[in-house]
């Protein structure tokens, strides 16, 4: 299995012990380094050229956001995920507009964060449960749902597994709820990405549900 690179910019000691710990144990991820500040870990993430950035939004000299912004513009392949305390709706729009493949909560369960960073290679969108609950409240409250449900382009399976993806489930969980393999709601996904012409999860339920399609 090849080895992919994964650069953790974070200004707390504690989250970065747990963050290093779970990367260290999941087979196919390397950490290659860390970075307290921003100014920092945009000269690593440059220097390192990471294949994952896992990055914080509060830090002492600026936005994280900057930074997944970095990685939007970047030269080679890098997927930045949001690791943040703040869930609120300003910060998670702006991170989905800056193009975060990612945005989990700081209080969730860190341990699992080598599986997330598996899901986002194998081209999923993880994301917090309370994040997709409040992105899915956002859009709905924001958005006009003038559209037809009829005039959706999603299938009913699609719509099925795209609100799963909404209520913050997993590839795998979701197989296992249809009763399909992981690899049919990936197909099922790609094709949700291509119909609404999106490249992450938290797009998705965000374009579709301010259409009318959720």
């Amino acid at each position: 299995m090849t080895d992919h690179s994964v650069l953790i910019i974070e200004d707390r000691a504690d989250i970065v012990a747990r963050l290093s710990d779970a990367i260290n144990v999941t087979d196919g991820l390397t950490l290659v380094g860390c970075a307290s500040t921003l100014d920092h870990g945009l000269n690593l993430l440059f220097d390192l050229k990471p294949r994952i950035l896992l990055v914080d939004i509060g830090l002492p000299d600026g936005s994280g956001i900057e930074a997944v912004r970095a990685c939007a513009a970047a030269d080679w392949q890098v997927d930045a995920v949001v690791v943040s305390i703040f869930g609120d709706e300003a910060r998670v729009l702006e991170a989905i507009q800056a193009g975060a493949k990612g945005y989990l909560l700081k209080g969730a369960d860190l341990g699992q964060i080598g599986t997330d960073i598996l899901s986002v290679l194998d081209g999923g969108s993880p994301i917090s449960p309370g994040i997709a609950r409040h992105l899915l409240a956002v859009v709905k409250d924001g958005g006009t749902s003038s559209v037809e449900p009829g005039l959706s382009p999603l299938t009913e399976r699609e719509a099925e597994i795209l609100q799963a993806v909404a209520r913050g489930y997993k590839r795998h969980e979701i197989a296992q709820q249809l009763g399909i393999s992981a690899g049919t709601v990936g197909n099922h996904i790609t094709s949700i990405y291509r119909k609404l012409e999106v490249s992450t999860n938290m797009e998705a339920v965000a374009r579709a549900s301010k259409k009318g399609f959720l």
